[in-house]
């Protein structure tokens, strides 16, 4: 009997259902609640909260390993490594990342493109500039437009971090190239094409012409300003101010570092800095995904900003990172 009945309520939603008497299919409520935890995963990170973001990409991934769904897997996997890099944290991201293809190629399928750009991402924080460089050049060669200009952004970086003057070389041909064919981008992709373009030209520049190079990095850093990138537009005032010092004027270049200084330390230090930044990349992608908005924009190669914050700030002669921070205010 105790089996007879388990048996019938086991079967009873499947009678309900065939029926028409309103209960959901499983296969229904589970795509409902894998959207749920995506879309809270997209908050959540629009909101500079992106370890809360990771926390709802990583159920979604969950879910989506009980449904076996592929393209599940590496959108949320995807969405997941972008938010732990978000989050400064490139060794995280380079798992999740590695985790995603995997389990995708268990299942026969073909990751999401992006994965490259992001990994790429994560190793130049990590300091493997010649596998960045090396992932880049994949992405720049698939030739897709926003992911191929923020691909040849991390080969320049990568590039200059190595001293190979002839990658810094190809990574300006392909941005310029890219401007050439502008069409094809949106007008904040445009801007952050230009942004690129003149940071990359910048560094070219450093031994040849620091006073050209620092207008093309404070017009680099205008850009990125203007289009909520903060993250960059510090990594960029900072290298206006190396320029600036190795062209003579070291009053210009510790104001340049301290500006470069306050900016990342205020990002570092609180969330709401941050959101500007990830509604602009949002805009930037022209999609509502958080893997492409990041892809797409500026954050996905710069290094972490709290060392870089202190280096720049001693640099800048020991200015405040935090003026305004009323636990570091004096009476």
């Amino acid at each position: 009997m105790r089996g007879l009945l388990r048996g019938a309520v086991l079967g009873l939603p499947l009678l309900l259902a065939g029926c028409g008497g309103g209960a959901q299919n499983p296969t229904v409520r589970d795509d409902e609640t894998w959207d749920q935890f995506m879309t809270a995963g997209e908050d959540s990170f629009a909101l500079g909260r992106y370890s809360v973001a990771a926390t709802q990409y990583r159920k979604a991934a969950d879910l989506a390993l009980v449904r076996d769904s592929a393209p599940n897997i590496a959108e949320a996997g995807y969405d997941l490594a972008v938010s732990q890099l978000a989050a400064n944290q490139p060794a995280q991201a380079l798992a999740s990342i590695t985790a995603t293809r995997q389990a995708v190629a268990l299942r026969q399928a073909t990751s999401m493109p992006f994965l490259d750009l992001v990994e790429a991402a994560a190793r130049y924080r990590l300091g493997q500039y010649a596998q960045a460089q090396e992932l880049a050049a994949h992405v720049m060669a698939a030739g897709d437009g926003a992911a191929g200009m923020r691909a040849a952004l991390v080969a320049g970086l990568a590039a200059d971090k190595r001293g190979d003057a002839t990658g810094l070389s190809e990574a300006q041909a392909y941005l310029a190239g890219q401007g050439a064919r502008s069409k094809t981008l949106s007008a904040p992709q445009q801007a952050m094409q230009q942004a690129a373009l003149s940071e990359i030209q910048a560094r070219a520049l450093r031994a040849s012409d620091p006073a050209r190079g620092r207008a093309l990095a404070e017009h680099a850093a205008a850009l990125l300003r203007d289009n909520g990138a903060y993250r960059d537009m510090s990594r960029v005032l900072a290298l206006a101010a190396e320029l600036a010092n190795a062209s003579g004027d070291q009053p210009g270049a510790k104001a340049l570092w301290a500006r470069a200084a306050q900016s990342a330390a205020a990002q570092n230090g609180s969330s709401t800095t941050t959101l500007p930044a990830a509604a602009s990349e949002a805009a930037i992608a022209g999609s509502a995904a958080v893997g492409q908005s990041l892809a797409a924009s500026a954050g996905a190669a710069n290094a972490g900003t709290g060392g870089d914050a202190a280096s720049w700030g001693r640099n800048a002669g020991d200015v405040p990172l935090r003026p305004f921070d009323m636990d570091n205010a004096t009476p």
